[in-house]
């Protein structure tokens, strides 16, 4: 129970390119080969605590089937464009708490 996939799947016609940060060299990032990931996008303007605990402003949500591997300093590209992440992670089912419903990036 609580897959993003089992009751979305039909919904989750976008897909996101995910690829995982290695290091950084002083001049830039460098990222590992990507994973794309089917998914949600939606994009609403909508306001987040970032994980240092400040306030911003989200404009893309992206939903991914628990399953997927993302962190904040990873690299996502989806619709041509490759925006900084403001914050990821779990969004728990509504009926049990404790089960990782989906994976949400905050773009």
């Amino acid at each position: 129970m609580g897959k993003l996939s089992d009751d979305f799947a039909e919904l989750m016609i976008q897909n996101i390119l995910i690829q995982p940060f290695l290091r950084s060299t002083g001049y830039g990032d460098v990222f590992g080969e990507g994973i794309l990931y089917p998914c949600i996008i939606e994009h609403k303007i909508k306001p987040i605590t970032k994980p240092d605990g400040s306030l911003t402003v989200t404009t893309s949500q992206i939903h991914l089937d628990p399953g997927a591997i993302v962190g904040p300093r990873d690299k996502v590209t989806f619709e041509g464009i490759s925006p900084k992440i403001i914050s990821c992670g779990p969004d728990y089912d509504i009926e049990d708490p404790e089960d990782v419903y989906a994976i949400i990036i905050y773009t």
